[in-house]
């Protein structure tokens, strides 16, 4: 049986992941055009909420 008594945790998986899921967040809310930092990149219509930033509402 190992001994783990005294062993420290090694946190190199743990910064991996969390390296890829913020990756994995930014690609997704570039594709849907939340934010635009490579131009022609994602979608062709953009979100529907920054459609409806853009043009102002008629009332």
């Amino acid at each position: 049986m190992p001994r783990l008594i005294g062993k420290r945790s090694n946190p190199t998986p743990a910064i991996a992941l969390i390296a890829i899921l913020a990756a994995a967040v930014a690609v997704s809310l570039e594709y849907f055009g939340y934010i635009n930092l490579v131009p022609g990149f994602g979608r062709t219509t953009s979100s529907p909420m920054i459609s409806q930033m853009e043009e102002p509402s008629e009332i």
